[in-house]
């Protein structure tokens, strides 16, 4: 008898994982399998594939048409299917060890046997089974509850059934495609067993805007499948089973996700007659147990009333706005900002400044704006500010995500910040949105992250989230060629470019001299007779306390420090603005100071004569002082392995030494003559590469390009 399995891998698009998915097949203590890799550049990818793979019979590597979609993929693999079964993996996904061998010994006489997914974000996973533990759950009437990941994949199905039924996949519809060929199968078999034991590892996509996986595809593209896939399959011969799942399916669809998309209205015209049709279809008694709105949602589609649904969309929005509105302060301010100051006409010469979330006056905002204070004096000026602040020109102050807040950022012409804004910031048409940002990347950003670590999020709501912010941009000011490469890409940015350096480094270029560093050491009660180190890592994603509060262990040995260098140096700890840990300096008085609050980093740079870092970008603007740089980077494998990753090769291409014990940080500062001598070159190509932009004129260049001459 022939027990062979044809697994079929479409390749398209996930060529990164495919060792992975092989490598599962490979792993399988069931070992009479075929796997048909397919793919548009066989050869491409045959260069990606590890040799055991491409010299095992087992492999078959299929060439196929460009630019079909995965059910037209998959169909192809069907036709050269030799196997007695067919069993769908994705590329991207992988199984475990005795997946094809517990379906394969539970399939029985039945046509087609389930197994259980589990989404994950790792590249390998363990499963242990212990004997006796696997049993088979039979799905009769409930069959279509092992069909609500809308997903053929982990069915190991019997090839003659499926060549009897002549059953193929549309080739017409990107996505929901595999429904054209799971709902005519579950229609055709009233049993489904299901294998709790055999586990196949969904990976979850972690690149919703550039590598989006099927069901994180656009409206645009899922909206109209949806109607055609349901339009084609949806019919009064269909079991009671079928058409509730398919009747669920779209009504599931309309409530979650385009009710949301009709909060603009102009969406309605592209939907709406799509949705007319496949309404229609739905059974009535579908609605008797769902909510007055929706059924009067239904009603409203089905008269066809294009005019009256778009009213009733739009009191609907409101009313679901009141609700949310009345239930707590939060949300009562983002009501009035909604519904109340968005309708208000914005102020042509109302400019609003926040910089690092309204926690200080400082960086690139304030640079701008004080070039503005000298140099445009009919603007109306606000600044964030979330504790008070004396700022030159008296400004208007207000808090972040007060009342006050949110007038300011609706009625505002202009908005300028250097991190993100709120999500409920509702950018509007007639606004220009400056985000200056706040540093030349070396750790991988947004988009090029592959994994997120961060508290209260994960890879696909930071992305989208975050692309969300970048939609809004109008002006993204760039300090380096390198990172104006950087931006376009990791931030999916496609409006204006400034690349002019950044206004924050004008001070370093107009300003370095002795007397300006004389007077902000005095101003800040600094010894104007020692030598300053200033300290400033960054914060590491994975050690936080809850959201938005970052923990930071400090390793460097401090008192060590000072029994060697207080006679000639103090040191100046600047922690990274979301660090929250307070930091014991007991011991450490008229040696050790903590200015992680001090607003203004520019000027901590002047008053400095060596930086000690580690992943932080503060280094790319420390190096327009041509001042020495150490790099404490006890923690490098993990964090370029297992966090966020480098740009740049810290090891060959940095202007200073990695340093990775108290030891070789005590005595490059004992030498630091001899390590300036070592770095010189390498410093001096770095600051052609990275601080060549930065002329002292920045803040100028932008306020020319943003602002009414």
């Amino acid at each position: 008898m022939n027990n062979l399995i044809s697994v079929i891998t479409p390749a398209e698009n996930n060529e990164k994982y495919i060792n992975t998915a092989l490598e599962s097949l490979r792993n399988q203590e069931y070992t009479n399998f075929e796997a048909l890799v397919l793919h548009s550049d066989i050869e491409t990818l045959k260069s990606i594939v590890n040799d055991e793979y491409l010299n095992d019979d087992r492999y078959r590597f299929i060439n196929t048409p460009a630019d079909i979609y995965v059910g037209a993929t998959r169909n192809i693999g069907i036709e050269q299917a030799k196997g007695a079964y067919l069993y769908f993996l994705d590329s991207d996904d992988y199984i475990a060890e005795n997946m094809l061998q517990l379906l394969h010994d539970s399939i029985g006489e039945f046509p087609m046997i389930r197994g259980r997914m589990k989404t994950t974000d790792f590249s390998t996973s363990s499963v242990i089974i212990l004997p006796g533990t696997n049993k088979i759950k039979m799905y009769s009437t409930r069959r279509y509850n092992l069909l609500r990941s809308e997903s053929a994949i982990n069915y190991l199905i019997s090839k003659n059934f499926i060549d009897n039924m002549n059953l193929r996949f549309s080739e017409q519809f990107k996505t929901y495609s595999d429904l054209t060929f799971m709902v005519p199968l579950m229609e055709e078999i009233d049993i489904v067993p299901y294998a709790e034991e055999a586990i196949y590892f969904r990976r979850r996509g972690n690149d919703p805007i550039n590598n989006p996986t099927l069901r994180q595809s656009s409206l645009e593209q899922l909206t109209p499948d949806l109607f055609g896939v349901y339009n084609q399959l949806r019919s009064d011969n269909m079991s009671e089973e079928g058409r509730k799942y398919l009747d669920d399916k779209l009504l599931n669809f309309y409530r979650k996700r385009l009710v949301t998309e009709f909060r603009d209205d102009t969406t309605i015209d592209y939907y709406f007659s799509g949705l007319v049709e496949s309404i229609n279809k739905i059974d009535p008694d579908r609605l008797k147990n769902k909510d007055f709105i929706l059924k009067n949602d239904v009603k409203v589609i089905k008269s066809n009333n294009k005019r009256r649904f778009r009213k009733l969309s739009n009191l609907n929005h409101f009313l679901r706005d009141i609700k949310n509105g009345i239930s707590s302060r939060k949300g009562r301010k983002e009501l009035i900002y909604k519904r109340i100051f968005n309708y208000m006409k914005p102020k042509d010469k109302l400019v609003v400044f926040e910089s690092f979330q309204g926690k200080s006056y400082s960086d690139s905002p304030k640079y701008i704006y004080e070039y503005m204070l000298k140099n445009k004096s009919n603007y109306i000026y606000v600044w964030v500010m979330n504790n008070s602040n004396k700022i030159p020109g008296n400004p208007k102050t207000v808090k972040r995500n007060t009342l006050k807040y949110y007038y300011y950022i609706a009625r505002a012409k202009y908005i300028v910040s250097n991190v993100r804004m709120p999500n409920k910031y509702i950018k509007r048409p007639e606004q220009s949105y400056l985000q200056t940002w706040h540093g030349t990347p070396l750790k991988r950003l947004a988009g090029d992250m592959d994994n997120v670590h961060m508290p209260g999020t994960n890879a696909v709501r930071y992305k989208k989230n975050f692309n969300r912010e970048t939609n809004k941009w109008d002006y993204l000011i760039a300090p380096n060629q390198y990172s104006a490469d950087i931006f376009r890409r990791a931030f999916w940015f496609n409006n204006t470019m400034l690349k002019t350096g950044y206004p924050r480094n004008d001070i370093l270029t107009n300003h370095n001299d002795e007397d300006t560093i004389n007077r902000l050491k005095r101003i800040n009660r600094i010894p104007t007779d020692k030598k300053i180190i200033l300290y400033a890592p960054t914060w590491r994603d994975d050690e936080y306390f809850k959201v938005g509060k970052y923990k930071f262990n400090l390793k460097l040995d401090l008192h060590r420090m000072k029994e060697q260098f207080g006679d000639e140096y103090i040191i100046l700890l600047r922690m990274h603005y979301l660090v929250a840990s307070n930091m014991d300096l007991t011991g450490l008085e008229d040696f050790a100071y903590d200015v992680s609050s001090y607003s203004d980093v520019s000027e901590l740079y002047l008053m400095s004569d060596i930086l000690i870092t580690d992943y932080s970008s503060v280094f790319f603007d420390y190096a327009n002082l041509r001042r020495p740089i150490l790099f404490f980077t006890y923690d490098i494998e993990k964090y370029q392995g297992q966090l966020r990753g480098f740009y740049i090769d810290m090891e060959t291409e940095l202007p200073g030494p990695l340093l990775m014990d108290n030891d070789e940080v005590m005595d490059a500062i004992q030498n630091i003559d001899a390590v300036n001598e070592k770095y010189e070159d390498r410093y001096n190509e770095f600051y052609e590469r990275f601080c060549s932009w930065d002329d002292g004129r920045a803040s100028e260049k932008v306020v020319d390009a943003v602002f009414e001459k």
